[in-house]
């Protein structure tokens, strides 16, 4: 206990993790303990809990005959072999990681939460605004059906001879409904529905070759592409009437360069040559022929 005299804590446990010290509760209290208790100095304090573990539970009065005279087992003087053998195997275990650690564990716990894991089929869940940019169209579900397809259904239901006649001569394409509504006075007389796999078989039909893509086209006005000029009032101050006219050269003026000073500028032409200006009054100072495009 020596070592862990200036620590908070006073060990470790067989996991690693530190054993903290445990509370020694008020001072002052202690030092009452100690004023009043003459036996105080006997007190025996458990480091590991800080509790008196000794309670004087024999008499002080000295027996004549000893209450146990069994001498001490050899095992409570030497290491345990069984221990030894348990904690080698735990050793070997976390070296080839069939067993792991506290810590360990929480780790991997970790990592576990950490992974999502997406629902296939969350159309409910997912936002409007994901709903909306979605090109999948839900296939149409199959209406409910009415009270002309009631084994009873009310006379304005039920066919005449001209109406079943003129259904039967048209199209099954052009037809309002595909069967004939008929009346039974109990179910049980109800034969099968004969149409019953049919039906199913084009159902599947059109959920599988049918496609539904909802196709984004973007109605542009071309007007909006082309860049909305700024007004010319918008753009002064600049130049509003011609103040100076530099004239000399006899072909189109590719370039031109102005002193640093503002007081000079040189131009270049495709007639071969190069001339110094006077900014200020536009006279052509000097004139340099080169021999070829400026």
């Amino acid at each position: 206990m020596e070592w862990y005299r200036d620590l908070p804590h006073i060990g470790y446990n067989l996991e690693g993790k530190k054993l903290i010290k445990p509370k020694k509760g008020d001072e002052l209290d202690e030092f009452l303990n100690k004023m009043d208790n003459p036996n105080y100095w006997k007190t025996v304090t458990d480091k590991m809990t800080g509790q008196n573990p000794w309670e004087d539970i024999f008499s002080h009065e000295t027996m004549i005959h000893p209450v146990t005279n069994r001498p001490a087992d050899k095992r409570s003087f030497i290491p345990s072999k069984w221990e030894r053998l348990k904690v080698g195997q735990m050793v070997h275990a976390l070296k080839m990681g069939w067993m792991k650690t506290n810590k360990e564990m929480e780790e991997a716990k970790k990592k576990q939460e950490e992974i999502n894991y997406y629902m296939i089929w969350k159309d409910e869940e997912e936002p409007e605004i994901n709903k909306r940019f979605r090109t999948h169209i839900p296939a149409p579900k199959i209406t409910l059906p009415g009270h002309a397809e009631s084994y009873n259904p009310p006379p304005e239901y039920l066919f005449t001879k001209e109406e079943e006649q003129k259904w039967t001569d048209q199209e099954p394409e052009d037809r309002r409904m595909n069967f004939i509504p008929q009346k039974y006075s109990s179910l049980r007389l109800v034969p099968a529905y004969p149409r019953f796999i049919n039906e199913r078989f084009e159902r599947c039909l059109d959920l599988y070759l049918c496609p539904r893509q909802r196709k984004i086209r973007m109605n542009i006005n071309p007007e909006d592409l082309i860049p909305k000029l700024p007004k010319p009032k918008d753009l002064q101050p600049f130049p509003t009437t011609q103040a100076m006219i530099y004239k000399g050269h006899s072909d189109i003026v590719r370039t031109i360069s102005v002193d640093p000073t503002g007081q000079w500028l040189a131009s270049g032409s495709d007639d071969e040559t190069v001339k110094i200006w006077e900014v200020s009054t536009g006279r052509c100072m000097k004139t340099i022929k080169i021999g070829g495009v400026v």
